[in-house]
Order: structure tokens, then sequence, then C-alpha cells
């Protein structure tokens, strides 16, 4: 199984996170793996066989796991919580083994993560998602079984040509670059590589010049890239659920107060009119993948008053 120990990434941003949210020996997640599809789907866990909820991190086009367990994983865990962190395909630690791939694929194995978890060991599942983490899960909820809650950093609906324009790297792109992805991704070319931080605001995943710089040059995280057919599929990817319709469970928006790369406006209009119970909380000062100190802890303090009201 590969693991963290081969990633020296997250060891260079770990010891700039606060000294109270940095990682160390004793407060390392197991690192185990699943199976799905043939596909060897990493997994950072923080198990807790006293814990009522298990919370299911998921990651963004910048970011993996252990990166998620480091903000937000292993505190949620000292509070009580059962937590698991999977690296979906082409991201982290996961040994990818099938050809192709597309943002279904991630909604689909992550829905289908939830759902094996909740039967094989019974607690109530919480979803938290990282920048198109967020959508990734309130996509994949609508495929679970279950599901008690879900916490979000953004929601990014493309649907909505705003959003898909102002989260592009080039302003004003989208309208031309996405279709001829569309028609790129049904030739043999639909496997080609594209770095995410070609197209997206990659520039804005974190407010740490430092940290930028080191996830920029990480294949595992701000320097992977996706096939050709993911950038169509996750542009024209349409909810099964949509959110006037979706009543599955109360949700939190937590929003980075400094975020240059997804800003609340187009959360706001991805979730307009959603049926199920919506707050928001700003996590002051914070980066879009936060690391400044009172964000984080704005973070762990709202989602565990989230998680007490379910």
């Amino acid at each position: 199984m590969k693991t963290y120990d081969s990633n020296n990434a997250w060891k260079l941003v770990n010891k700039l996170l606060p000294a109270d949210f940095q990682l160390n020996e004793n407060t390392l997640p197991l690192e185990e793996e699943w199976i799905w599809k043939g596909n060897k789907m990493h997994l950072d866990r923080y198990p807790n066989s006293a814990s009522k909820y298990r919370i299911f991190l998921h990651h963004g086009v910048g970011t993996n796991g252990r990166l998620l367990n480091m903000i937000f994983g292993h505190k949620m865990a000292e509070l009580g919580y059962d937590v698991v962190a999977m690296d979906n395909l082409g991201y982290g630690m996961t040994e990818v083994n099938q050809k192709n791939i597309t943002y279904e694929d991630w909604v689909i194995s992550f829905s289908d993560f939830v759902n094996a978890e909740t039967k094989r060991d019974y607690k109530k599942p919480i979803l938290y998602g990282l920048s198109a983490g967020g959508m990734i899960t309130y996509n994949a909820a609508c495929y679970m079984d279950e599901v008690y809650g879900i916490i979000g950093m953004c929601f990014l609906d493309n649907a909505h040509y705003q959003v898909i324009n102002d989260t592009s790297k080039y302003k004003h792109t989208a309208w031309f670059a996405f279709p001829f992805l569309g028609l790129l991704s049904k030739t043999p070319l639909r496997t080609m590589g594209i770095p995410m931080k070609a197209v997206s605001k990659m520039n804005h995943l974190v407010n740490h010049k430092e940290a930028l710089k080191i996830l920029l040059h990480d294949s595992a995280s701000g320097g992977a890239s996706v096939q050709t057919q993911f950038l169509a599929s996750y542009a024209s990817y349409r909810s099964p659920i949509a959110v006037t319709a979706f009543d599955k469970c109360p949700i939190l928006l937590t929003q980075p107060e400094k975020d240059g790369w997804t800003p609340i406006e187009l959360s706001k209009l991805s979730m307009a009119g959603i049926k199920a119970p919506f707050s928001i909380k700003t996590l002051k000062g914070a980066g879009h993948y936060p690391m400044e100190e009172q964000g984080l802890k704005q973070l762990i303090i709202y989602a565990n008053e989230f998680i007490s009201r379910l």
C-alpha cells in the first residue's frame, strides 16, 4: 500500500500550520486502503468505537485527505468523533487501476464508500468537503442510504455559468474552453492529463506563500493533473437532486473570509432555494485552504456545534 511516508509536501505544510494544529507521531491517522473497482483508495482514519457519528472527509482538486486531516480531521477526532478521509482517483496516495476517470467516478466512489462503511460498522454519517469537495459531498449524498449532515467550505454548481467562469483561471474563457474539452472527451485524447493549476485559480489555493509553492509542486495535491474527460464531466455534471428538492439533511457552509478562489456569492448562487436547512458561518481571516489559526479554531467550533444540534 502506498502511504504518506512517501510524500514530503504534507510534512512541509504541516510545519507551517499553527502549533496546535500540527500533526505529530502521536496524532497521525491510521492508513488503510479500500478497493473500489480495482482501484486502491487510500484512507486516513481516526477510529473511535464509542462515537455516535463518523465524519467522512473529501478533498477538492488542490488538496488530499492528509491535508484535510491536518486542519480538520484530527481536531474533530480529539473531540471524540470517528473520522476518515478518502483520497479520490488521481489524488493523494490512491493507486488508480482504471483507464478512464470522470467526475461521476468521484461522486459514486465516495457515495459507495460511505454506504459500505455505514453498513460495515454503523455510525451516523456526516460529510465534510473542502473546495470542490463541498459539492462532491452534496452530489454523493444524493446516492447515500443515510446522511445526517454536510459541512462544506464552498458549494459550486457549474450549472450556473458565473460559477464556472469565476473559478476558471482565465475569466471569460469557460464559454469555449469547456465545450472544447467536451469534444476532446469523445476522442482518444479523453485520457490526456491536464494540470489543474493550468485551468483553475490554484494560485488562490492557500494564502500562505510558502505553503502555496509547496502544494503547487506536489503531484498528490495542488500540482495534480486530471484527465480531459474529468474536466469535461465536471463542468457539465448535473446533480440527480436539485437543491430545491434536496431535504436529506441540514447543511453548513463554513466560508473562509479571505477566500480568493471561491467567494461566498458563488455558494449562495449554487444553493439558492435549497429545501434543506442551510446555515452559513464565516471563518475570520481564513484562506481557501485555511491555515490561519483564528479561522481554523472557528471551523472546529462551528462544525462541532452543527453536529451537536443534529
